[in-house]
Parts: C-alpha cells; structure tokens; sequence
C-alpha cells in the first residue's frame, strides 16, 4: 500500500528551508553563483582540455577574464550610476511638484477643512516638543557600507568557479560515483549535460540579445537628449537579465531623467514609450527566435520565481532567478516522476514540442 505524504512535515521543512535561505544569503548567494558559472564554462573547459591546454590554465584564464570585466565596469560606470541614484530623489520630487489641476484643488479643499477645524478648536496649545531630525544616509554611504560584504561575495563566487573549474571532471564525476546504480549514474550525466547545455544556450543568447538591446537604447536616449547615454546603454544591458521588472524600471528611470531635462510630461511619457517598445520588440520578437523554443518558461513561474529571489536575494536573486529555475526544470525533465512540474514550468511552445515527441516514442 502506497504511503500518503505527511504533509505536516512537508510544511516544515519548506517552512524551515525558506528561513535557511534567508539566514545564510550572504553564503549561498556566491555558492550559488559559482556552481552555474562553473556548469557554463564547463564546456569551455573541455574543449581546452581536447587541445592539450590543463584545465588549471583554463580556469585561472576564465575567472582573470571575469574579475578583469567586473573591475572595468565598476571603475567606469559606478560614478555616474551613483550620481544619478543620488539626483534621483530630487528628481521625483521636481516630478511630485509639477502642476497638476485635481492636486491643486485638493490642496485648496484640505487647506479649506483645516481652517475650519482651527476656527472651532481649542486656543489653548500644548507646548511644543523638541524633535531631534536624524538625517538618512545617502545612497553612497549605504553603498559604501555595503561593500565590503559586496566584495567578499565576488571573491568567494570568483575562486570557488576557478576551484570547480580547474577541477576538470573530477567534480562531476565524484558526483556521479557517489551514486549506487548505474541507472542512476547514466541519468546523472545526462542531467548534467543538459543543463550545461541550456544555461550555456540561455545565457550566451540572452547577453548577445541584451548587448544589442543596450547599444539600441542607448542611441535612442541620445537621440532624446538624455544625459549619458552610455550610461542608460548599460543599464539596459544590465536590467534586462531580470525578466519584466528589469524593463518597466529602465523605462521609469529614462522617463524621470527625461522629465527633468525637458520639464514636460508628455516628453517623459514619450520617453518610457521609446524604451517599452524597444523591450517589448527584444522580449516578443527576437528573443524567442535567437532562443531555441525548448527553453521557453511559463511566464507566470518565471514572474513569481523572480518575484521569490528578489525578496530572499535581493537584486542578484533577480539576476540568478532565471538560470536557476531552467536548471530546476532539467532536473524535473530528466526525472520520471517529477515530469509533470518540468512540463508544467515550461511555456506553451516547449509542452506541444514535449507532447509531440513523446507522441514519436
């Protein structure tokens, strides 16, 4: 007789795994990182290692490759993103006071009912009391404070991928030895080598994809007059890894710029037009045929998985939500029976594809 699942202890342990999550970020956040940077370049790897150059060469290549960008990037980009976050409240404000014709008759109705309100209250005042005003910090001063934690990060995911990868097939192998049948050694590897093969077609796509996007964006914005149009060329770049949110903010943030250097709303409304349909072209048009359909995602799971990394990891949850949920549908794929969630988690595209090949079988 099968054995019903106990599902107080199911909720338990998911319960206790969302707190674990939470509590270890600052360490699962690299590991996490590592591991899928390891299971993209692992292809690299081999092929290197056909051509007789060791994987050590390969690895410490690889990951100078990696510290090399991030440290051009930090260096000429972190100034003016830094700027415009700390003009950024001052241009919502500036945003905030613009006339508006129902703000201002409100404004006359409240100012009307306090009035009133003064005309039959009591004269008599309480003393005042002394309010000390403690000033928030500045977004530097949090990014300052934020950096070392930032930096130990990059350099934990930055030699724990050149350990994984120098490693060779040792890793993997262990992985697979470790495992009692051959049945389950032979679905190991096959496991492993798609989500090699995904992660390496996702991501190689979708960076080629948003490289573009970033350049197309960017002459746009120049085009409109905005201020620093590489800049908005690299966070197009950057934002459209996060799947829906990353674009709908890009265009939020050209929109208010735009509104402070032309100080018109339609000028602004015409901007994050610009941007959305620039995305909108990206993310219905190109995307999904650069991007073989097999790695289509139920957009629904996509928005929520996003939605769940962000509040557990914050920004680079949003960045990593993606190559995480396709490995988890791999895995689900490859397993008999959890391959109704893959089927599940995959978009339409992907399930007829599934369907009719399971149709030839």
């Amino acid at each position: 007789m099968k054995e019903k699942p106990n599902w107080a202890q199911i909720g338990i342990f998911l319960c206790l795994a969302l707190f674990f999550l939470d509590w270890a970020s600052d360490f699962l956040i690299p590991i996490v990182a590592a591991i899928l940077g390891f299971l993209i370049m692992r292809p690299i790897e081999r092929r290197m290692s056909k051509l007789g150059i060791p994987s050590v060469i390969t690895a410490f290549a690889i990951c100078a490759v990696a510290g090399a960008g991030l440290m051009f990037a930090v260096w000429n980009f972190s100034f003016p993103i830094t700027q415009l976050a700390e003009d950024l409240p001052d241009m919502i404000n500036d945003l905030r006071r613009m006339p508006n014709p129902a703000a201002e008759t409100l404004d006359k109705l409240g100012e009307a009912a306090k009035a009133a309100e003064d005309a039959v209250a009591n004269t008599e005042k309480e003393p005042a009391m002394a309010v000390k005003v403690v000033e928030n910090p500045g977004f530097v001063s949090s990014l300052v404070a934020a950096a070392p934690i930032v930096v130990g990060q990059i350099v934990l995911t930055i030699v724990l991928m050149f350990f994984l990868i120098s490693s060779g097939s040792t890793f993997v192998r262990k992985l697979v030895e470790s495992l009692p049948r051959f049945s389950d050694k032979r679905a190991a590897v096959a496991m492993v080598q798609q989500v090699e093969q995904k992660l390496g077609q996702y991501l190689g796509g979708i960076t080629l994809i948003n490289f573009c996007l970033g350049i197309v964006i960017g002459a746009a914005m120049a085009a409109w007059g905005l201020p620093n149009p590489i800049m908005f060329a690299v966070i197009a770049f950057s934002l459209n890894f996060v799947p829906y949110i990353g674009a709908v903010f890009g265009a939020l943030l050209a929109s208010i710029v735009g509104f402070n250097v032309y100080e018109d709303a339609w000028s602004a409304v015409l901007i994050f037009a610009t941007y959305m349909t620039l995305t909108s072209i990206e993310g219905q048009l190109i995307t999904p045929y650069v991007i073989s359909n097999r790695l289509r995602l139920n957009p629904t799971v996509v928005f929520v998985a996003v939605a769940f990394f962000a509040w557990i990891w914050s920004v680079v949850g949003m960045v990593i939500a993606v190559p995480v949920l396709i490995t988890i549908k791999v895995i689900l794929d490859q397993t008999p029976s959890t391959r109704a969630l893959g089927v599940f988690l995959g978009g339409e595209e992907a399930s007829d594809t599934k369907a009719q090949e399971d149709r030839a079988t």
